[in-house]
């Protein structure tokens, strides 16, 4: 069996796993999410001399998502962001940033000041088994694309905004304001 079909049955499975409801769904501040990611992964960028920085936009829907999985893609973006500027003798900064954008959709990035992607690679990176890294396994990307994907959103990557470094982007449909209060639950309380 060659790689290439390992890797596809692989991450096929993972995504029939993830669309027999295997996802434990629930409501999600992404915000908060990020949050406890930054404050778990902070030693780890201090170790590598990274500073962390967050632009979280105010109010943003929450979202129906797997936690634990939505932490698998932050910390595998995050991760690989900080391993990405250990060799850069520049500022080394990750810089996570939640907004809203049309159609209630959230976008969400994360940015590094590291080496940046040559351009023919900004999509092969997320083929499986595909790595830069000596030592990785290259499923980490090709995971999170999945996971994003079942979570109805889109993963891509792109030259960072500050022009070095590369950004890590995705989407995810929300589905209710932070009050808490959805557009269903208001019909299931009126018809109640």
């Amino acid at each position: 069996m060659t790689d290439v079909t390992r890797a596809a049955d692989i991450v096929s499975g993972i995504s029939l796993l993830f669309k027999k409801g295997a996802l434990q769904h629930e409501l999600v501040d992404l915000n908060q999410l990020i949050r406890e990611m930054i404050v778990l992964l902070r030693n780890e960028a201090a170790r590598q001399s990274v500073s962390v920085r967050s632009d979280l936009a105010e109010d943003l829907p929450w979202v129906m998502a797997d936690r634990i999985q939505l932490q698998q893609v932050f910390m595998n973006l995050m991760l690989n962001g900080i391993d990405a500027m250990k060799d850069i003798g520049t500022a080394r900064e990750l810089t996570i940033r939640s907004q809203g954008v049309k159609d209630g959709q959230l976008l969400i990035s994360v940015s590094d000041t590291g080496i940046g992607l040559p351009p023919q690679q900004a999509e092969q990176i997320f083929s499986a088994f595909f790595t830069t890294k000596p030592h990785g396994t290259g499923m980490g990307l090709a995971i999170s694309r999945s996971i994003i994907e079942t979570h109805g959103g889109r993963l891509w990557a792109t030259t960072s905004d500050s022009g070095g470094g590369a950004s890590f982007r995705f989407t995810l449909p929300g589905e209710v304001k932070s009050s808490g209060i959805s557009a269903l639950d208001e019909a299931h309380s009126q018809s109640a």
